[in-house]
């Protein structure tokens, strides 16, 4: 990394990267594609024509100077995409990682969502989550964005924290168009699973007045609520002989509500000055409702075959249980600024502060039992998702007594103050073609985590006394009795029966408390030189990042009673660390005329540590003889990349283009948690030796490379009524391999890299009639490193299928259907190979019908 640096330096620094203002409106789409290019005729399409927003996300990658994919409104309006997470898992070198069906995480070319920043106009967004640095962007729903960037590459003007690329979301602004607009969109749901109705509406509007037309004003608000159903077959990543020790059905009920705001203000009196107010308010909330009815198989099993058999008095209890948990999440950003012409440059100034809020209270856990040895049953290991049949006992509600109940409260804060000051200075350096950028920035970051923990010990209920619904049959086997888990409660609570389990309650009472500070200081130095056909981009950044960190050290002999619980949840471990980091960079591409060019880059970047693995946290734990330590790690280093990009592009005029790209990064100090037996080790002040530890820690490198390939093609010049097809398809295939893992001698895969991702879509527009079908792809993956390649588990390959058609009643209102998942795609993980399954989650599919109406 060090010699790439110096190498890279000599060069300079830089990108320029060009961000255009995006229309969130079909409507807007046709003012624009009108004055697109010069060199090209103005394309005619219909208001809710989605080739225009296609043409547009092209125009855009064309004239980028750095590799990046754009969605724009009304191009993520072309398929049911309920939030942005969903809105860029079509992207080349893109995929995402899903919750109950709906995409969460980005993932970009293969690599942790951690890896990847998320931006709100340009400008971090704070995360919610406790354990990742991570941005879910199912919080933000479709309705509240102008357009969605996806950089693969950046320049020295932007943060380095982007090993795996950038997610910028840019929301409406009154100056992208020339006129005012109106747009709004109401659609009613089905979800197939569990019979109910969903819905999803929004509304934007904008305009510019004033004398001179120099104010502006956008307003979008958006609501929608999704009552989820999932089924969840839980097989064990612990199978032996290829045989599972464990068999769980889970039921899930999730309402998940969605409402925001974006609501931007502009004031351009003329073109010397602009200034601006950006905002996003996104309110994001989850109820999930579980059942669970499990039996324990380890050491039952009675082979009749080699894959039937008998298991006779499983040697564990059966367990029925309820969970259930209310999340409540915001996110806001609010972004003041303003651009400057001066005598000799331009200016521009930002200050944005952005609030992470998540509060997941309450969670409650009630749990029934058996005793041991009471059930008996069959089972059938002939298919993926195994079968297994419980006999009578396991149905009989009065055989389960009362056994735990967990009650939990988890609280997470993060908030992130940044500002920032660019200057560009045009000169006649190198030709008279030349533009000087330099800036500095300063943002700190606070994140705080709280949780409230309490195992309760229970007896004196049985079930038949607190049954809830029928649950009916799940993966064709009889569910059984359901827990009404605040009846149990309500009673084992005004009964006195709830008996705190000081033991079970201590590593998540505690465990999971700390505080953090990080303050980052940069500043850069970038131009951009045109010669000719060619544009080089060479820049320089510098990042010294400070930190602190607090946490709790406890032993859990030393607590006893809840008030020693509760005298121990004070920080005592504290950490600190500061470092600083040069990010030479250099970004170029070379037109061979107006429809060919090549892309190259070689910059460097950094991904810093979770949170979470950060905090200083010592949990002791006595395990009869043994002693075990669960330790974070203060002292971890940012994991540093070079990351490498070359790629071609061809464009058919306005109807279509080609590409492919190439790219390859060399990752420093990449993070996995390790288990080791310490020697003679001090760990805040005490010296520990045969203890087994448990913690996060810096590997030596990781490599991830591969190779995309993008078309987009729309036929106009078919004979009719074929004029009206368009397609487009991608593909990434891809590869990672680590170093070092612990306890491994073989390479390892980094968890999140799939080898082949990929999209393809067929249209149609014409007249009034709009339609479009794709299908998504990404092959399996590794997502929990185990102590050898026979217990690493995975989560399986995934296709779906999603459609919407359209239908404009007049040129401003639309009829649409939309269907989600109609391949009935299941998420699926397995440990070792495919048939020792870990568990199965079947969502069915999802049917939408709407309307929409533009101005």
């Amino acid at each position: 990394m060090t010699t790439m640096k110096h190498l890279l330096t000599g060069a300079a620094v830089a990108p320029l990267i060009l961000i255009a203002g995006l229309s969130t409106t079909a409507a807007q789409a046709q003012d624009e594609v009108a004055s697109a290019a010069a060199s090209e005729p103005a394309v005619e399409v219909v208001v809710f024509g989605t080739r225009a927003a296609e043409r547009q996300s092209m125009d855009q990658k064309h004239s980028s100077n750095v590799t990046r994919e754009v969605i724009t409104a009304n191009d993520a309006g072309k398929l049911p995409d309920q939030n942005v997470g969903e809105v860029v898992s079509r992207a080349p070198g893109v995929a995402v990682a899903d919750d109950q069906g709906e995409g969460r995480y980005v993932v970009i070319r293969g690599l942790d969502p951690s890896l990847a920043a998320v931006r709100i106009n340009g400008q971090d967004a704070a995360a919610p989550e406790t354990d990742t640095r991570s941005v879910k962007l199912d919080t933000v729903p479709t309705g509240l964005i102008g357009s969605v960037e996806v950089i693969k590459n950046q320049t020295a003007e932007y943060d380095a924290n982007a090993i795996a690329g950038a997610v910028n979301i840019k929301t409406l602004s009154a100056f992208d168009r020339k006129k005012p607009f109106v747009s709004a969109r109401y659609s009613a749901g089905y979800i197939e699973l569990n019979d109910k109705t969903s819905y999803d509406t929004d509304v934007a509007a904008g305009t510019r007045f004033g004398a001179n037309n120099e104010f502006g004003i956008v307003a979008a608000l958006n609501a929608s609520r999704r009552p989820q159903a999932s089924q969840n077959l839980q097989g064990s990543d612990a199978w032996t002989n290829g045989k599972p020790d464990d068999w769980r059905l889970r039921d899930y009920y999730v309402i998940r509500n969605r409402q925001g705001a974006a609501i931007n203000f502009d004031y351009k009196p003329n073109d010397d000055m602009h200034l601006y107010a950006r905002t996003l308010f996104s309110h994001f909330t989850d109820m999930e409702q579980r059942q669970e009815f499990r039996v324990s198989l380890e050491g039952a099993f009675t082979p009749a075959s080699g894959t039937t058999g008998t298991f006779t008095k499983a040697p564990k209890a059966a367990s029925r249980n309820a969970k259930y948990r209310f999340e409540d999440e915001h996110i806001s950003t609010v972004n003041l600024g303003g651009e400057f012409k001066l005598a000799t440059g331009k200016l521009k100034v930002d200050v944005t502060s952005s609030t992470a809020i998540k509060d997941d209270d309450p969670r409650y856990n009630f749990a029934y039992a058996t005793k041991k040895s009471t059930v008996s049953g069959t089972y059938d290991l002939t298919d993926t998702l195994f079968k297994v049949t419980p006999d009578a006992a396991g149905y009989d509600a009065t055989k389960y007594t009362a056994k735990s109940a967990e009650l939990e409260a988890d609280h997470a804060r993060e908030t992130l103050n940044q500002a920032s000051a660019d200057y560009t200075l045009p000169t006649s350096a190198f030709g008279g073609d030349t533009t000087f950028k330099m800036g500095v920035k300063y943002s700190e970051r606070h994140k705080r985590s709280a949780v409230d923990y309490r195992y309760y010990d229970v007896s004196g209920l049985v079930l038949s006394n607190y049954l809830s619904y029928d649950a009916g049959d799940l993966y064709a086997t009889k569910f059984g009795p359901t827990v009404d888990f605040l009846k149990s409660l309500d009673d084992a609570e005004a009964k006195g029966l709830l008996k705190v389990n000081v033991g079970e309650s201590t590593p998540d009472e505690l465990g999971g408390d700390y505080d953090v500070r990080e303050k980052v200081a940069a500043a850069y130095f970038q131009a951009t030189i045109h010669s000719g056909n060619l544009t080089l981009i060479p820049g320089l950044r510098v990042e010294q990042t400070k930190a602190e960190y607090k946490a709790i050290q406890f032993d859990t002999d030393d607590i006893e009673t809840e008030a020693d619980l509760i005298a121990a949840g004070v920080f005592n471990s504290f950490g600190k660390k500061s470092y600083t980091d040069l990010f030479p960079s250099l970004v170029g591409r070379y037109d061979f005329d107006g429809n060919s060019l090549v892309r190259f880059a070689a910059t460097t970047s950094i991904g810093r540590p979770n949170y979470v693995d950060l905090a200083p946290r010592v949990a002791i734990n006595h395990d009869e003889d043994d002693l075990e330590l669960e330790v974070g790690n203060p002292d971890l280093d940012p994991l540093t990349s070079v990351n490498l990009d070359a790629g071609y592009e061809h464009y058919f005029g306005k109807k279509g283009m080609i590409s492919v790209a190439a790219f390859y990064k060399s990752i420093d100090n990449p993070i996995f948690v390790t288990e080791r037996e310490a020697d003679n080790e001090t760990i805040n002040g005490t010296l520990y030796d045969g203890a087994k530890i448990t913690q996060s820690q810096n590997l030596k490198s990781a490599k991830v490379s591969g190779v995309e390939f993008n078309f987009i093609m729309q036929f106009d010049s078919l004979p009719a009524p074929f004029d009206g097809l368009g397609t487009s398809f991608n593909v990434t295939a891809q590869d990672s391999s680590t170093d070092g893992a612990p306890g491994r001698s073989d390479k390892v895969a980094l968890i999140y890299t799939s080898d082949l991702t990929g999209t393809a879509e067929l249209t149609y527009e014409k007249a009034n009639w709009s339609a479009r079908v794709a299908y998504t792809y990404r092959s399996a993956y590794l997502d929990t490193l185990g102590v050898s390649k026979a217990t690493d588990v995975y989560t399986a390959a995934n296709g779906k299928v999603d459609l919407k058609i359209g239908y404009a009643v007049t040129p401003n209102w639309q009829l649409y259907v939309e269907g989600k998942n109609l391949t009935e795609a299941d998420w699926q993980r397995y440990v070792g190979n495919k048939r020792q399954l870990v568990e199965n989650e079947a969502y069915g599919r999802t049917w939408r019908v709407g309307v929409s109406a533009k101005f």
